[in-house]
């Protein structure tokens, strides 16, 4: 159920603390559903496994793991089902210093029964296994995972498959990161182009000296766009950077095209970068790869909320300045 339909039906949907483990306060979790869910190792120890392979050769990286994330490969997650007929593992990606399941609940679980419960009843699995490997044999002990959990809840259409795609490719983009650390790294407090600001990505394209504005403005006509449409990727071919907002769905067209085409881009943002921030799908390439920097001079927020005119104004207007003055 979506915020809206909850809204419909007569829920009382409030406002909330935001963080990056809450619920969704208008689903209900004892229902059928299809999830991604994340544990986190505490203090992001890496007990599960070990990063093996390499990204050029025959030998594609992938996670070998340890004692203790076989164990959970092999007995821990095929309890869950044992102990709730109603929910299926379909998918496990079991990376160093956490974990990402993909479930799915198929029919309603009962009263007093949840996805927080069946999760607790894993985590607590993995806790014993943990302690008999490390042998804790008398409390104080700790758990294995940090509090809480993150889930996801499948929405739309071909989500599933992204969500599966992006768990086979997790190892890949590990070690990406970890040859690149700089290129990962949420920076703050920059001063760009008369604004402090959050950056991920090369911030040495900035230097470049050869940068265009990509800014699509309602009076162009076909003809203007098609023609700023070739002298922007032009710069891109020649190593230049394109830099914009990509608010227009014509300015997005271009960027696409550029980062299709390994150009070099500056991205301006409307909302910042979450704690644990890592650029998705052809934007994590492009970062790995040194052609990708993106800004934002505000903070992070976890509103979903659409870009106003003001600050398509402003983005638009600190994409020339970084263009004319780097």
């Amino acid at each position: 159920m979506t915020r809206e339909e909850a809204i419909a039906a007569g829920m009382e949907v409030h406002e909330i603390q935001h963080s990056m483990k809450r619920r969704t306060p208008w689903h209900d979790y004892s229902r059928k559903g299809t999830y991604m869910l994340t544990l986190v190792v505490k203090d992001r120890k890496a007990l599960l496994g070990t990063l093996k392979g390499c990204l050029e050769g025959e030998t594609v990286p992938y996670v070998e793991y340890s004692a203790l994330g076989s164990a959970i490969v092999l007995e821990e997650q095929k309890k869950i089902h044992r102990y709730y007929p109603q929910v299926e593992v379909w998918k496990l990606c079991v990376m160093p210093d956490h974990l990402h399941m993909i479930v799915r609940v198929n029919e309603d679980m009962g009263e007093g029964k949840h996805l927080g419960k069946v999760l607790a009843g894993f985590k607590w699995g993995c806790n014993i296994a943990y302690w008999k490997l490390f042998n804790m044999d008398a409390p104080p002990r700790e758990g294995l995972f940090e509090k809480g959990y993150c889930d996801k809840i499948l929405m739309h259409e071909g989500q599933l498959d992204n969500w599966k795609h992006y768990l086979d490719d997790n190892p890949r983009r590990l070690m990406m990161k970890l040859q690149n650390p700089g290129l990962f790294t949420v920076l703050t407090g920059m001063d760009i182009a008369g604004e402090q600001c959050q950056v991920v990505g090369n911030r040495f394209l900035l230097d470049i000296p050869d940068k265009v504005a990509v800014i699509v403005h309602r009076r162009y006509t076909d003809e203007e766009n098609a023609r700023l449409r070739e002298e922007w990727l032009r710069c891109g071919e020649r190593g230049g950077v394109l830099v914009s907002a990509a608010i227009s769905p014509k300015e997005k067209e271009v960027l696409r095209e550029a980062m299709s085409r390994g150009y070099n881009i500056i991205l301006l943002r409307e909302n910042g970068f979450p704690k644990l921030y890592k650029p998705s799908g052809e934007s994590f390439d492009a970062c790995a790869r040194g052609v990708l920097l993106q800004i934002c001079p505000w903070e992070f927020h976890y509103e979903k909320k659409v870009i106003t005119r003001a600050q398509c104004l402003h983005l638009n207007a600190m994409a020339e300045r970084i263009a004319v003055d780097g």
